[in-house]
């Protein structure tokens, strides 16, 4: 697990317990405005650490689930170079003999 994995795992679980502390109205104030503008705002920041965990934690383009594939590979003790199937334009798609 690298260190922006860390981050953003510790950065989820605070936001998770924060939206627990608002549900349950742990987190009040005497002021109503201070309430909303404190629930209005973990709920933006909730918003953005969930959005960027997502993005973080998969693949979207072609290449990424291509390296994902690749560093499997590597961590099962096999030749990843045979068992990553590489997109189209790269050299593992021409036939072999083929020039």
């Amino acid at each position: 697990m690298n260190k922006g994995t860390k981050i953003r795992t510790i950065l989820a679980v605070a936001t998770s317990i924060n939206t627990a502390l608002i549900a349950t109205d742990v987190t009040g104030f005497n002021s109503k405005m201070l309430n909303t503008i404190y629930t209005i705002l973990s709920i933006i920041c909730n918003f953005i650490i969930v959005a960027l965990t997502t993005y973080y934690n998969n693949d979207f383009t072609q290449a990424a689930a291509q390296g994902t594939e690749f560093t499997r590979a590597i961590k099962a003790g096999v030749d990843p170079l045979e068992h990553v199937a590489m997109g189209p334009g790269t050299d593992n798609d021409t036939e072999e003999g083929a020039e």
